[in-house]
């Protein structure tokens, strides 16, 4: 052996490789998961929050109730509501935060009577949410490209070449940049939105 030149590392054995193929699916599942759901849950959102879905008007609160506990504890408050042309009301309409009661807020209900905060912040939130969301799901497609060539080191480098050619790479590269200064500058908007409320 040459002096100065390193030995080659040992290849991994076929069940090491599929150890860490399934742990690599795993991952690719679980951020997928997240960001496709997370997104289209988001997304879901934004046409209330924008006002370009269901009934506008304002939600009196009245009381709230907090059910569940640990991470699945959380409080749905109930109130008051009325739409902004007086010809819907609902005395039992809920929204999914905490708010002291007899607060008043501007939201816009859906058909099961379900209220939804509008402007900037609920907007800015779930934007930033979104962004969150996409870096996660190309994360997961990632983690699925390393589980392919870590089990098939031939097949997965040509599909790693195809997917991630040199224009798709800088595509990708512009995407997770827009992501994150769109993060950045929606999260930094939620937050300043949310101190403001009520």
């Amino acid at each position: 052996m040459r002096a100065g030149r390193r030995p080659r590392s040992a290849p991994k054995t076929l069940p090491g490789r599929i150890g860490t193929a399934l742990f690599m699916v795993f991952v690719a599942l679980l951020f997928s998961g997240l960001g496709i759901g997370g997104g289209v849950g988001l997304a879901d959102g934004l046409k209330y929050s924008t006002r370009l879905s269901g009934t506008p008007g304002l939600l009196k609160i009245t009381f709230c109730e907090t059910t569940g506990t640990g991470k699945q504890r959380h409080t749905d408050c109930f109130g008051a509501f009325r739409s902004d042309d007086r010809r819907l009301t609902d005395a039992y309409a809920s929204i999914g935060e905490s708010f002291k009661t007899g607060t008043v807020l501007p939201v816009q209900r859906d058909a099961d009577g379900h209220c939804y905060l509008v402007g900037v912040a609920p907007t800015a939130g779930r934007l930033a949410g979104i962004c969150a969301c996409v870096v996660g799901l190309v994360a997961g497609l990632a983690a699925l490209c390393g589980a392919f060539a870590t089990v098939m080191p031939q097949l997965g480098g040509r599909i790693g070449a195809a997917l991630w050619s040199p224009w798709a790479g800088r595509m990708l590269s512009r995407l997770l940049l827009a992501c994150g200064i769109g993060f950045a500058l929606f999260g930094v908007t939620g937050v300043i939105g949310w101190l403001a409320l009520p």
